[in-house]
Parts: structure tokens; sequence; C-alpha cells
């Protein structure tokens, strides 16, 4: 037959060397290998796993799945769930604005955790890098922004045009706003003006329906234009820090207030400034915190009469817990003095007589402050700082019921804490 090979075409079979060795390296594991170990299980992986892992590593983007897998093979702090390194992530931004910045260029995973997680970027701190703000905003979408305005230009400070470039920037996520701050430190002309102007235009894209707390100090402030903010509309505002600025108090905006930090602006003094506060707290009448403070400029420092009485009747504050009253003058304005005289404060726990300028010498004119005061029976803790420390009055405390705990400081560090124990008075310090 044509296909069948001649013997003398036909050749030995032979086996070329690295083909044998193969060979036998098959056959030697197969039969030296014992027959219960033919089908005896893998050892078990000693590496904890995570039963949410194959969910959180199909979320990701599929672009990212394959650094993942190479991140969760290395370094021990790569066993960290996600979600518990964005929280983590989430918490430094709130001491470094820029840190959302430096975990997106560490690897590719920190970077696509880091834009996955949008509230890594609610934060942003305006007066430097424009453009790199406008991308913030954009990667934290629909989350709500915290709207920070602290000027740190090194060419010292902003012009009025620039204020109102930064502000332009944030104005139109103004409905996403969950707290705004601006702090200016050094003069310059009409700025609240250029600031606030957008915030003051009535309709209905000027509103903050998620706005929760808000801040605003310029000490140096020389307008006395009063501000009427966000259309008269933000029903979430619990918290609220003025210190150099007039804003018109309306119950839609202030009315449900926790938490006010008031510095008079110094526009008024006397019964105007009292009668101007009086609104105020009339208006938020269910704080919980108070701090009051008169600054250097536009109060009155004379002799204060406690017989002086007001055109107008007590403030009623039922729900405040703790009342600070600071002063920073040499001496007690009469403002708070005619203040403290009017309060009505049920169930008020706590309260702080602070010396901000940290005076050795006491004040004058205290006896006439504890006699304009009337000490609630619901108070446990009062504080006594510096220029409102006396002999005299740590007698005279010490004699108030309910009284549990006395602060008493001298100087920066000195401070000394007096417990009055729960024992029977004596008929004679009663």
């Amino acid at each position: 037959m044509p296909g069948t090979l001649r013997r003398k075409h036909r050749q030995e079979l032979t086996l070329r060397r690295s083909l044998m060795e193969v060979m036998q390296a098959k056959l030697s594991i197969s039969v030296f290998r014992r027959p219960s170990d033919q089908h005896s299980p893998r050892p078990p992986d000693n590496r904890r796993r995570d039963p949410c892992a194959e969910h959180r590593f199909k979320a990701l983007p599929p672009a990212h799945r394959s650094s993942a897998t190479s991140y969760t093979s290395t370094h021990s702090i790569r066993n960290l769930p996600p979600e518990l390194l964005a929280y983590i992530f989430v918490l430094g931004c709130e001491d470094d604005p820029m840190l959302p910045l430096s975990v997106s260029h560490v690897c590719s995973f920190w970077r696509a955790l880091a834009l996955n997680t949008p509230v890594l970027w609610r934060r942003v701190v305006l007066g430097s890098h424009y453009n790199m703000w406008e991308e913030t905003m954009y990667r934290a979408r629909d989350c709500t922004l915290d709207i920070e305005f602290k000027p740190q230009n090194h060419r010292g400070p902003l012009a009025f045009y620039e204020v109102q470039q930064y502000m332009h920037l944030v104005m139109p996520h103004i409905t996403r706003w969950r707290s705004l701050s601006i702090v200016f430190s050094e003069y310059q002309p009409y700025l609240w003006n250029n600031a606030l102007s957008e915030c003051c235009t009535k309709s209905n894209y000027t509103q903050v329906p998620g706005l929760e707390e808000l801040c605003l100090v310029y000490r140096h402030n020389d307008d006395t234009k009063e501000f009427c903010l966000f259309s008269g509309s933000a029903p979430k505002l619990r918290r609220v820090t003025l210190d150099g600025i007039r804003l018109t108090w309306l119950p839609s905006l202030f009315q449900n207030l926790t938490y006010l930090d008031y510095t008079h602006h110094g526009k008024s003094n006397g019964y105007h400034a009292i009668q101007e506060i009086g609104n105020v707290l009339r208006v938020s009448s269910r704080l919980i915190e108070l701090r009051l403070l008169f600054p250097n400029q536009g109060h009155i420092t004379r002799a204060q009469n406690t017989q002086t009485s007001l055109p107008f009747g007590s403030l009623y504050l039922p729900w405040l817990r703790a009342l600070h009253l600071r002063v920073e003058t040499r001496q007690i304005p009469e403002e708070l003095v005619l203040l403290a005289s009017i309060f009505t404060t049920p169930r008020l726990s706590e309260l702080l007589l602070i010396d901000t300028v940290g005076q050795r010498l006491a004040f004058r004119h205290i006896d006439a402050f504890w006699s304009a005061y009337t000490i609630p029976f619901s108070l446990r803790t009062l504080h006594l700082q510096n220029g409102w420390y006396t002999e005299d009055s740590v007698v005279f405390l010490s004699r108030v019921e309910n009284l549990r705990w006395l602060v008493l400081r001298r100087g920066c560090s000195d401070v000394v804490h007096w417990l009055n124990p729960d024992i029977q008075r004596s008929p004679e310090r009663k």
C-alpha cells in the first residue's frame, strides 16, 4: 500500500532527554505519593476574610478592581474595610482640609475610595486655590457643603472684588450649604457688603433649607448696615456665632436656635443696645447655651445704678442651661449688668463669668452686679475667672442653696475647684 512505510525508511523510536526528565518527574510523584494524600485537602488559609469583601469589590468601578486585588494582599492596614478607611479619612479632613487631595495621591485604590466618598469633599475653605475648590465641590456631588472663608493670601488682605469672586464661586450651591463660616481678621472697607450681597437677594434661589450653623466674625467692621439673609428662610439653623455685624432677626431665621455666641457690634449702646439684644433673645427663646460679650467700643462703664428700671419686661429663656458672660474691658459694662437684671432662667445649671483680659485686679462694681442678678434655684456650677474673683464674692456664693461646684481661677494656669458638699446648712448661713 502506498501508505505503508518500507522497512528501509522506518526509524527507531527515541525520546529526547528533556522529555524523559519530565516524564520521570511525573511518574515519581504519582508512584511515591501516599494513597491518603491523593485526596487530602489544601492547608487552611490563615488570612482573615471579610464576608462583605466580595460585595465591596464588585461595588468598585471595573477599572479599579485589579488594583483593589493587589491592594488587599500587602500591608496590614489594607485589611481594613473600605467603609472604615473612608471614615478615618473623613475624620482627618476636619483638621486638614487638604487631606482628601493628599490621600487621593497615595495609590490607585485610595484614590478610587476617595473619589467614591462624596462626604470627604464637603469642606470648602475659600481664600486660595480657586480652581481646586471648584473641582472639590464637583467631587462632593449631591452632598451638603461646609463653606469656610478665611483669607490666607500671602499678598496681604484680599481686595473687595476678590471676596466677591470667591462668594460667587459657592453661591450656585447655596441650597447645599450645611454651614457657613466667614472670618475677617484685617480691616478692609465694604467687606460684609461684598461677601453677603448675594445672600441678601430676595429670591427662592437664596434660601438655605439645609443650613445648620452660621458664623460671621469681623470685629473691625465699620458698616452700620443691617443685613437680611437668605430671603428669611433657614428652617434647620441651630447654631449662630456673630461678631461685628447687624442682622435682621427674623423668627423664620432664628427662632429654632439652640446655641448663640453674640458679640455686640458696638453701633449702639445703653438702652438701645439692651433693647436690640432683648429683641434677639425674645425671638430665640429656645436657646440652650448663650454667650454674651460687649467689646471695647461703644459701651458704658460708668458706675452702675442698680435701681435703674428698664422700659421693657424681663427676658424669659425657659430652656437655657449654660450662660457665659464675658468681659474684655477693665470694668463691667453697664449693659451687661442691666441685661443680667432682667434674665429669667428657670433651668440654668451653669454660669460662667469670664474675664478675657486675664487681669489680676478685681472689677469694680461687682457688688452692683450681684445685687442686680438673681441667682436661679437650679444653678449647680459657677465659674469665676480673674477680674470676677473677690473674697467677698466667694463668701457670698458659698451661701447659695443648691450650688455644688464653684470654680475659681486667678491667672492663666492657677485653677481651684471647690466642691460644696450636700449638707444641711446652718441657719445663719441661709
